[in-house]
């Protein structure tokens, strides 16, 4: 409930106790959808935390937080070093507005069109996620248009009918969201509009006066964040706390950790999974070679019955019958290459009969480490089920040797270091911005099946094409646009047509020793084009991704 209306005017009465005067520091973002507020004074500071996930939107304070020295960008300079005059939430929606002296800062939470936009009193707009000019002027219109209240608001709920009045409330006041609504069915005893509206007032008096409470459902991994009252959460643990933020700094770092449990017990299963069947057919396969036997004692015996008859072999001959002197003297064919004399012949029996001994050998000892492979599998598959830390899981992935889930997430989160463009509203494109970051989005961040381009014959950025679908080609027109870029990124900027290099991310490496941002083409094509920013290519910073 983090994201329902009446916890987010609660957390605002206590944000505003707590960042009230204080001066705003800094203004920060180090991630993607995550904006920070650094606001303190002489005795302490505090960090507002805003998220604009669109699956995950909430505010937070925490009263510590590592800035890293780099890859950060920072936001709204106008309101540095300017005092936190109050932080009110809208009385119809979702939305907080803090004022800072010579302006306010709205967080909107509205889907996919979630944001932080920020309003100075000299009419000045600008957000922390990108957003169209014409949409911006109606949305600070509208933000500035709203009355706040920053006092617990809780409506009349006032409906002139009786019939269906849920979904009458739901309708009329949108804020109320379902978890409450479930909460007031579950305590209801009849289906009167009179007892609904009692309970909801109830409810709703309870958020804002009860202690908030994280219940843990421990076989579901399921985590909830309400009042203590609450009943509509199975759980199995319940942590009751004095403050709402408190609640909710717990709520979040308890979840971040259920969360990244979840993932790595999803990859560790696919994973012993698919070696399970990988090692089964290993075995199965082993298996059947041991059973079969050595042929070393045959191939010998055809060696040694050629050496005793050398002279009844003829060259040109395919095979040869003769008598078996370890077998009751009974006929014997044993074939032969005729391309070889009688004793090399014989010699290559021996030899073969020496290769029977190695493989049946090789292959009895890889049956057993299969074998204990197996079992070993089979043994982490049977503790996944039981696991409760995750620092066990991670011990587990380490001696399996497989990457978590935030190292699989670490490629993809480099994108942020990057230039990047969006052509035609769907391809998007990174551009390197000196040469050790080159090196970055070459070596590390681009795709075996990339296009990657850089401008022929002149110094500039490297520039990655991200093919999402090998399946499906990409346009000439986008590698065209791409090429452009990577020319407009280039000392090549001022001519009037220059000739770009491109290929598959594949055929690009470098070699031990060459110097930072130099790389090698095993293969190129050129496009001839004029170094631009062109039509249908939008640049974007990774906030706005």
């Amino acid at each position: 409930m983090i994201r329902n209306y009446f916890f987010l005017n609660r957390f605002t009465l206590e944000a505003a106790g707590k960042l009230q005067d204080k001066t705003v520091l800094s203004i920060f973002s180090q991630e993607k959808d995550r904006l920070l507020f650094e606001l303190g004074d002489r005795t302490e500071s505090f960090f507002l935390e805003i998220s604009v996930d669109p699956g995950d939107p909430f505010l937070n304070i925490r009263e510590k937080y590592a800035r890293a020295r780099k890859n950060t960008l920072n936001f709204f300079p106008e309101f540095l070093n300017k005092k936190n005059e109050s932080i009110e939430i809208a009385d119809d929606d979702r939305i907080i507005k803090i004022m800072l002296g010579n302006g306010s800062v709205y967080f909107t939470i509205r889907g996919k069109y979630t944001n932080v936009i920020a309003v100075s009193d000299d009419e000045k707009i600008s957000t922390f996620k990108k957003i169209a000019d014409d949409e911006l002027i109606l949305l600070k219109n509208e933000l500035t248009g709203k009355k706040y209240t920053s006092d617990y608001n809780i409506p009349d709920f006032s409906i002139g009918t009786e019939a269906n009045y849920p979904d009458e409330i739901r309708k009329r006041y949108p804020v109320i969201g379902k978890e409450i609504i479930h909460e007031v069915q579950r305590r209801s005893r009849s289906t009167s509009a009179v007892e609904f509206r009692e309970i909801l007032i109830s409810v709703l008096k309870e958020i804002e006066e009860n202690k908030p409470a994280v219940f843990i459902n421990d076989r579901t991994n399921a985590i909830n964040l309400a009042v203590v009252s609450f009943e509509i959460f199975e759980h199995q643990q319940k942590k009751v706390f004095d403050d709402l933020i408190s609640a909710q700094g717990f709520y979040l770092s308890k979840r971040y950790f259920l969360d990244e449990k979840d993932e790595n017990q999803k990859i560790l299963q696919n994973h012993i999974d698919k070696e399970l069947k990988k090692v089964s057919n290993k075995i199965n396969k082993l298996a059947g070679v041991v059973e079969k036997g050595s042929n070393e004692e045959a191939y010998r015996k055809y060696g040694n019955l050629l050496l005793i008859n050398l002279n009844k072999i003829k060259p040109g001959m395919h095979e040869i019958t003769i008598e078996d002197i370890y077998s009751s003297q009974t006929k014997i064919t044993i074939k032969l290459n005729r391309k070889l004399s009688s004793k090399k012949n014989a010699d290559w029996y021996f030899e073969k009969a020496k290769s029977e001994r190695k493989n049946y050998d090789k292959s009895r000892l890889l049956l057993k480490q299969a074998e204990l492979d197996y079992n070993k599998l089979k043994m982490f598959e049977q503790k996944l089920s039981t696991i409760d830390e995750s620092k066990e899981l991670k011990s587990i992935m380490k001696d399996l040797r497989i990457k978590g889930s935030i190292d699989v997430k670490e490629k993809d989160d480099l994108r942020t270091k990057f230039k990047h463009y969006i052509i035609e509203s769907k391809f998007n494109v990174y551009v390197g911005k000196d040469s050790k970051n080159n090196d970055l989005l070459t070596t590390r961040f681009a795709k075996q099946n990339d296009y990657w381009f850089h401008a022929r014959g002149s110094s500039g950025s490297h520039v990655v094409l991200r093919v999402e679908n090998t399946k499906e080609p990409v346009p000439k027109s986008v590698l065209k646009k791409t090429a452009s870029l990577a020319a407009y990124h280039s000392k090549s900027k001022t001519s009037g047509l220059a000739p770009v290099a491109f290929t598959f991310k594949k055929y690009v490496v470098k070699k031990k020793g060459d110097p930072v941002g130099t790389v090698h083409l095993l293969k190129e094509d050129v496009l001839l084009v004029k170094p631009e920013i062109p039509a249908g290519c939008e640049f974007v910073s990774f906030q706005s991704e």
